[in-house]
């Protein structure tokens, strides 16, 4: 009988209360467990005792993100795995010097490395490849003027920064035994950093994510009477990460909604910070008592099940559009990063401004449009769907060959 193939799944900041990280999780495990049932698995996680009680995995602490780590039992986590896998995220522009550097850790041990379902926006994430306020700025700032401005050191600074980071990508994936990135759009700001040409188009390991029962879920009674109710309503998710500048404009929409007989049904993805910022939005709502925040930590499936009750979903959080999808309820995507945008292109579909400037006449013109004609959503969001699968089974084959080479 072959021994067990030790796989350490990490480079994303698991059990830190995000939804979306959570399903990639569940579902990318599933997928593994698929192509290679004798796979031992281990996931780097933030809660290391509900991550091995719930998916039956090997867990240890999560590595490369704040607070410290061991640097010393990462190195010896990643060379004792026959295969190091990053599942997924939007780490490529978000956080990529860190699994980039786990990547490395891997190869130079002979530990095969899998990059899997990662997305990439076409921006790096600026608070880290921007130069914040603070010493350093002020000082270069101050070296620009002294040039009369025809240098703008701050400029050079911050294009050297997201140069080098750009050359660790390219270098880290063509290193890689696998490239599986998220999308068509991923693969094209992942190729503006330079060639990478053995990369392959799949998708989100979210995708084949299953709903929980409903009489299963947990509900506080006002919660579960409107999800139950026969009354339209509508589900909203905006990020703690990025807030919209305009959340008054927001609350007047949403006011304005629940006069057109809708109910608000506040879903956070992360109950830690979202859930925060949706209470205070229905706070200052003048009808909020026909809206409701579903409260509490959220597994995935919960999401996905309650997500199924409405009659639309608009969010800033790309994975309740990614889940919403599934159960082909129509969904309205506000653009923090392109890859939101990226999602919706398939659907044909672009995003209700950003949370720096919302276009809430295109939201409300999309909420009329989709609800009405519900079922030709339903007809593209299963073609969509379908497609996405294929695409995923397509990898599922390759990294099945990846992982019977070990």
């Amino acid at each position: 009988m072959s021994r067990p193939i030790k796989i350490l799944l990490g480079g994303v900041p698991f059990g830190r209360n995000n939804v979306g990280d959570e399903a990639i999780l569940e579902c990318a495990v599933k997928i593994i467990r698929e192509v290679c049932p004798r796979a031992e698995i281990t996931v780097s996680t933030d809660t290391p005792a509900a991550t091995a009680a719930k998916l039956c995995v090997q867990t240890v602490q999560l590595f490369g993100f704040a607070p410290p780590f061991s640097q010393t039992l990462m190195e010896e986590h990643l060379a004792s795995a026959d295969v190091f896998i990053w599942p997924g995220a939007t780490g490529l522009s978000d956080y990529p010097e860190i699994p980039l550097a786990m990547l490395e850790i891997a190869r130079r041990a002979g530990t095969k490395t899998i990059v899997w379902g990662v997305g990439m926006n076409t921006e790096l994430n600026p608070n880290l490849y921007r130069l914040q306020p603070g010493k350093r700025r002020t000082l270069l700032r101050i070296l620009s003027r002294l040039t009369l401005s025809r240098i703008d050191l701050v400029r050079r600074h911050e294009v050297q920064l997201a140069a080098r980071v750009r050359a660790k990508i390219v270098a880290q994936l063509n290193r890689a035994d696998l490239v599986m990135l998220r999308d068509p759009e991923t693969l094209a700001a992942v190729h503006a950093c330079g060639d990478v040409p053995n990369a392959i188009i799949g998708a989100d390991s979210a995708e084949i994510l299953q709903p929980a029962g409903w009489e299963t879920i947990q509900l506080a009674p006002e919660v579960r009477a409107i999800l139950e109710s026969n009354a339209r309503k509508v589900g909203l998710c905006i990020s703690a990460q990025r807030q919209l500048v305009h959340q008054q404009e927001l609350v007047e929409f949403l006011d304005r909604l629940v006069e057109q007989d809708h109910r608000i049904v506040f879903l956070p993805m992360n109950h830690a910070t979202d859930a925060a910022v949706m209470e205070g939005l229905r706070e200052r709502m003048r009808h909020r008592d026909h809206s409701v925040v579903v409260g509490g930590r959220r597994e995935p499936a919960e999401i996905l099940a309650i997500a199924g009750k409405l009659d639309l979903v608009i969010s800033s959080r790309l994975h309740l559009l990614i889940l919403a999808s599934i159960l082909h309820v129509p969904i309205i995507g506000i653009s923090r990063g392109s890859k939101v945008d990226n999602f919706l292109a398939p659907f044909g579909h672009t995003s209700a401004g950003t949370v720096d400037e919302c276009d809430f006449d295109h939201m409300q013109r999309e909420l009329d449009r989709l609800i009405e004609f519900r079922a030709e959503f339903e007809i593209a969001s299963t073609a969509v769907h379908d497609m996405l699968l294929q695409r995923l089974e397509t990898a599922k084959t390759r990294l099945a060959a990846v992982l019977d080479s070990v």
